[in-house]
């Protein structure tokens, strides 16, 4: 998507506690906290980004963690 930074990633979980965070590009969620495997579900996710044009992009989705 022509993302040149991130002012954040965020993970949650159903109860609305962030699980995962970082401004790292290139980094995502494992589907681990602190390396303990989390259980299967639906996790929220959001993302705030700076593109290559400089404008300023959220997204926000879900997605489900089969184990």
């Amino acid at each position: 998507m022509g993302i040149k930074s991130y002012n954040y990633f965020r993970v949650f979980n159903r109860w609305g506690q962030v699980i995962f965070s970082t401004r790292a590009l290139h980094q995502g969620w494992d589907g681990t906290i602190e390396g303990l495997p989390q259980p299967a579900g639906t996790y929220v996710w959001m993302i705030e980004g700076v593109t290559i044009e400089n404008k300023l992009i959220t997204k926000k989705g879900t997605v489900t963690l089969i184990r």
